[in-house]
């Protein structure tokens, strides 16, 4: 025979079923940090390594949260966050993206600071706003903030992988690329055949960005970044970072 609860029970049940649901995380996903990041050599690697992502996987186990991290150019990352495909991407120019961009996203508190410059085989390419028909190379997606920075129109720029318009500035397709210091002259050491020169243009913090609409993911993430001890992390890249704002990189430097 069939039995069958009795209607105390069954309202029993289904409050206890209620609770539950009430009780249980709004989103588990979260649980999981899907993040989009720029190769950003050495704060980000192609390989997913570096200080940054050191500095996430900290932040990442404070929060109780599994990363998986996905290496892209940062105009797909910034794609990928509004179509809610990521959770967190980086790095961002720290307050210096487009409107459009926050209105679907917020920055972390956190940010690293970093060094805008312009890098050419001639000095007389290095003063971009007096070099007219100086064309600039620059990794997918900086172009906007870039331009803003400097002034220049938007098409003057070639955009590519990093290893891309530093290859295209060493065979004098583009006249100067403009992007993070330490992260160009990592490729240049690796590449360069002659002297190329370099001024700095500005100093840009880096940032992480997650989506407006996440306020619990937001808090969460605030929370453990403050438990991070980020100094420590990044101490080796600030050492990096400091040297003279212009100077000349020769391919016999150690």
């Amino acid at each position: 025979m069939r039995q069958t609860l009795s209607p105390r029970l069954r309202h029993g049940a289904a409050l206890v079923l209620m609770i539950l649901a009430v009780s249980a995380p709004v989103r588990s996903a979260t649980d999981t940090l899907r993040v989009g990041l720029e190769p950003f050599p050495p704060l980000i690697t192609e390989e997913a390594s570096g200080y940054s992502v050191e500095w996430l996987r900290a932040v990442a186990r404070e929060a109780g949260m599994t990363l998986r991290l996905n290496i892209m150019p940062y105009s797909r990352a910034k794609i990928s966050l509004m179509a809610d495909q990521v959770d967190l991407i980086g790095h961002t120019p720290y307050g210096l993206e487009s409107d459009r961009f926050y209105q679907f996203a917020q920055e972390l508190s956190h940010r690293v600071t970093t060094r805008l410059e312009a890098f050419s085989l001639s000095r007389d390419h290095l003063a971009l706003k007096e070099a007219t028909n100086t064309f600039v190379g620059t990794p997918f997606g900086n172009t906007g903030f870039i331009a803003e920075l400097t002034g220049l129109d938007q098409d003057r720029f070639v955009e590519g992988t990093l290893e891309n318009v530093v290859n295209m500035l060493l065979a004098s397709r583009v006249d100067t690329v403009v992007f993070e210091r330490v992260s160009v002259m990592t490729r240049l050491r690796k590449e360069a055949e002659q002297p190329v020169y370099y001024r700095r243009i500005e100093q840009v913090d880096a940032g992480f960005a997650i989506r407006a609409s996440d306020t619990a993911l937001h808090q969460r993430l605030e929370s453990a970044i403050d438990a991070v001890n980020a100094d420590a992390i990044y101490r080796p890249y600030a050492d990096l970072r400091d040297v003279p704002s212009e100077g000349v990189i020769r391919p016999d430097a150690e």
